[in-house]
Order: structure tokens, then sequence, then C-alpha cells
């Protein structure tokens, strides 16, 4: 009888210590399953969730599942516009992130980067720089160039609305903690980079194609401190 005691003793206090072990994990934030949208679902329709919390006026299908061997997969949206996602930088429990080519997409079909050097280079005297991943406005002061904050103001306010561009909510947080649910896809020349430089010296401010009804007021604040922060 002492020994059946004794057992039962034990058992009841190994489950006491689960118990506590289980209360414990849950207090320190982990997320259950069903708190965790990433949670069950496929690299594809994690993909999908990204695309759809940055262009919440669209809906996207995977027309090609995403090929790790490749790096990329095929999406379409309502319209029938197709374009690649690539790059996983982050697929795990918790974090999810990717690149996206939608934007990039569009800006090609619009012919936005013919009209944008014709605008930066022939109108204004600028350099137009772009490739697959960057698209910058340089401005080099010199004795040659003198244009004022101005002009660059209203130069950008007319590059950011050569095309019709769908609405786009940035990432805000690219961070990732443990036991935090993050997930977001970053676009393709999503950003407009403004770089001055004068004797030397450089800086760049960032543009975004959702500033493009941003006040030319606004605009130029943020050149005008960009210039004088080449200009000390």
């Amino acid at each position: 009888m002492i020994k059946n005691k004794d057992k039962n003793m034990k058992k009841f206090i190994l489950g006491l210590v689960a118990i506590m072990l289980i209360s414990l994990f849950s207090s320190c934030g982990l997320k259950r399953d069903e708190d965790n949208p990433l949670s069950g679902k496929d690299t594809d329709k994690r993909i999908l969730m990204c695309l759809n919390k940055a262009y919440p006026e669209h809906n996207f299908k995977a027309v090609k599942s995403f090929d790790r061997q490749k790096n990329e997969g095929m999406i379409e949206d309502e319209n029938g516009i197709k374009f690649k996602v690539r790059d996983l930088i982050y697929d795990n429990i918790y974090h999810f992130a990717c690149r996206d080519e939608y934007l990039a997409t569009i800006l090609k079909k619009e012919d936005f980067f013919k009209k944008a050097k014709k605008i930066v280079v022939e109108k204004y005297g600028q350099k137009f720089i772009y490739d697959e991943s960057v698209m910058a406005i340089e401005i080099i002061y010199d004795e040659n160039n003198k244009i004022t904050t101005d002009k660059i103001s209203q130069m950008i306010i007319e590059v950011l609305n050569i095309a019709k561009t769908p609405k786009l909510i940035y990432p805000e947080n690219q961070e990732f903690s443990t036991g935090v649910v993050n997930y977001y896809t970053l676009p393709a020349l999503g950003v407009l980079q403004c770089y001055i430089e004068k004797n030397q010296i450089g800086e760049t401010e960032l543009f975004y194609f959702s500033d493009n009804s941003m006040d030319k007021a606004l605009i130029k604040e943020k050149i005008d401190k960009l210039y004088e922060s080449v200009d000390e």
C-alpha cells in the first residue's frame, strides 16, 4: 500500500509540474496555432497573404507555384496582370517575407521608365538611373548645374504621377522577433531615390508612389533639408 501511495504521489507531482510548465510557456507570449495566420499555410498561400496585405485593393492567385530551385513563382491579379515573386527573405513558423514584381510590371506596361527619363533628363537636365532593383534621380551640383529645390520638387511630383499605380502599403516593420508573427512583401522598384551631391558630399531622400498626392510644399521641405545637409 505504501509503495502504491508513493507511485500515486509521484504521478501527481509530475502532472502538477507539467501543468505549471504549460502555464509558464503560455504566459511567455508563445503563439498558439489558431493565433498564427501563417500556421498551416504553404508557400503560395503565404505569398498571397503578403500581396493582399500590401495591395489591399486587388485580388491575387498563384498561376505557377513557387519553385525553390528557380527561386520564383508566378502570380496573377484580377485584371490578368501576371508577375513574378522572388527571393524568400524569411520562411519559418512566425516570419515570412518575399519580393514581388507587381509594381515593376505595371510600370513597364505603362512605359514609365522611358517617360521618366524624358522628364528628368530632357526637361530638367538631371540623371535618371534604374535597373531591376534600384530607381534614382541623381543631382550633382556644379558650375553647370544649379537647379533649385523648387524645380527638384516639381520634377519628383511629375515622375511619381506618370503611371497609375496600385495602392501600396509599404511594410513599416521589417524586423522579426521570436514568437511575434510578421509577414510582408517588398516591391521591386517600389522606391524612388533622390540623390543630391555637392562638393563630393551626397545624401539621399526616399519617395514612394503613394507620395504622388503629397502636397508640393511637403516634398519641397524634404528636398530643402536634403540640400542643406550637403551644403554644410
